[in-house]
């Protein structure tokens, strides 16, 4: 039944049309590494505050990005539209939105090392398939700023911290 929801999504994602693009993927590979961390906590908590904390600081950031997956188009559809100051500040702004989902994504692999301990083998593989998925939406943060990096002339200071936790 999920392949009918994701279809419009990955036709549009394929297209020859600015939105969605990179941006939206990376937020959405971070909600999907999110949502099977928080699957592997959920089959393992007991009584673990760690992994309760853990669990709710997740859904916030979750919450949070899954905004962007729509929101990276709408800058970029901008950015297309635009020339000259305004083409460069709709350029700077996908710059925030990238960094704050970088930030984002080191904030979930912070997370799912304070509770990596208390997973119930069972459920591993899930934390560690949601864990690359996290990873993967970082080093896309880091090829998004790079691009952007070229436009604007500048490179931008958190490409560094996002590639070691990206493992790049």
């Amino acid at each position: 039944m999920y392949q009918k929801i994701f279809k419009k999504y990955l036709d549009d994602l394929s297209a020859k049309k600015p939105s969605p693009g990179g941006g939206s993927a990376a937020a959405l590979a971070l909600c999907t590494g999110i949502s099977l961390i928080q699957k592997a906590i959920n089959y393992s908590t007991g009584k673990n505050l760690k992994q309760t904390a853990g669990k709710k600081s997740l859904a916030r950031i979750k919450n949070k990005v899954l905004k962007y997956v729509d929101k990276d188009g709408e800058i970029f559809e901008k950015f297309i539209t635009s020339s000259g100051k305004k083409k460069i500040a709709y350029l700077k702004k996908s710059n925030e939105l990238v960094v704050d989902l970088g930030k984002s994504a080191i904030s979930a692999i912070d997370i799912s090392k304070g509770v990596e301990s208390g997973i119930k083998k069972s459920i591993i593989s899930d934390f560690y398939t949601g864990l690359n998925f996290v990873r993967l939406s970082l080093s896309a943060c880091c090829y998004n700023l790079e691009d952007n990096s070229r436009v604007l002339g500048k490179t931008d200071k958190n490409i560094g911290v996002f590639k070691k936790y990206a493992g790049r």
